[in-house]
């Protein structure tokens, strides 16, 4: 079963546990809760050239969704946070896909401090997240504290396309206001079913098995603590995996 899960990154220079972090998304201001590079050495993307760098492997591809980060929190090296950075992707390491250029601003050395979001990458799958610093805040060094990725549904790759015939379904009435459901069929297969429904930023709301008795089954949507906003609901049946979206209005 596949489930959605939430990634996060944290880059160390030294073996710490992190603390004063009271609020998730506050970061605390000690300069070893983070990632810092003082020298630029060879980047795994050729067209960097040298600079200063860090790459994320996953070990498998994923989908990516918002990504937040925070910048050089510790007050005396506030400046040598990124300024500008460079984000590119791949899935085996060799082949790279930039996904843009990003501007962060610099943090405020306070106990308070939540960082921000920064990009969604809306389900594009990867293996490998590369950034790489442009310019900084003034500083000697380039770094920042931490990095959060939203992922779901690990991409394995299938010799057999998906038959979208096999597995479908319609969600009524779409969007959603009131009493909805989502008419899930399946015509190849008996196999369970399993489901989820995610908001857009991976953050699972419900997730469940199915075990069709028909061809039919339904999959009640109204009685999901969802407010106005987009949900993809997705799919697995076997090999099969299939993503529907979701409109909620008031």
């Amino acid at each position: 079963m596949r489930k959605t899960i939430l990634i996060t990154i944290i880059t160390t220079i030294a073996c710490a546990n992190i603390s004063g972090q009271c609020y998730m998304d506050r970061h605390n201001t000690t300069w070893f809760d983070g990632w810092i590079s003082c020298t630029t050495s060879e980047n795994p993307n050729p067209l960097r050239s040298e600079s200063h760098w860090i790459l994320y492997n996953l070990n498998e591809s994923y989908e990516l969704f918002q990504m937040h980060i925070w910048n050089s929190n510790a007050p005396e090296y506030l400046t040598s946070g990124m300024n500008d950075i460079v984000i590119d992707i791949s899935n085996d390491g060799v082949s790279w896909t930039e996904v843009g250029q990003f501007q962060i601003p610099m943090a405020d050395g306070t106990s308070s401090y939540e960082g921000l979001d920064l990009y969604d990458f809306d389900g594009t799958s990867a293996q490998y997240i590369l950034i790489t610093g442009v310019t900084n805040h003034g500083g000697s060094c380039f770094g920042f504290s931490e990095i959060r990725i939203n992922v779901s549904d690990l991409v394995v790759d299938t010799e057999e396309p998906v038959n979208a015939d096999c597995l479908s379904a319609k969600i009524f009435p779409n969007p959603v206001r009131g009493e909805s459901k989502a008419i899930i069929s399946a015509y190849c297969h008996s196999a369970p079913i399993y489901y989820s429904i995610r908001d857009i930023s991976g953050k699972i709301l419900k997730t469940g098995e199915i075990n069709p008795i028909s061809n039919e089954t339904e999959l009640e949507i109204n009685s999901l603590p969802i407010v106005s906003g987009y949900y993809i609901l997705s799919l697995r049946q076997l090999d099969l995996v299939r993503r529907f979206k979701i409109v909620k209005v008031e």
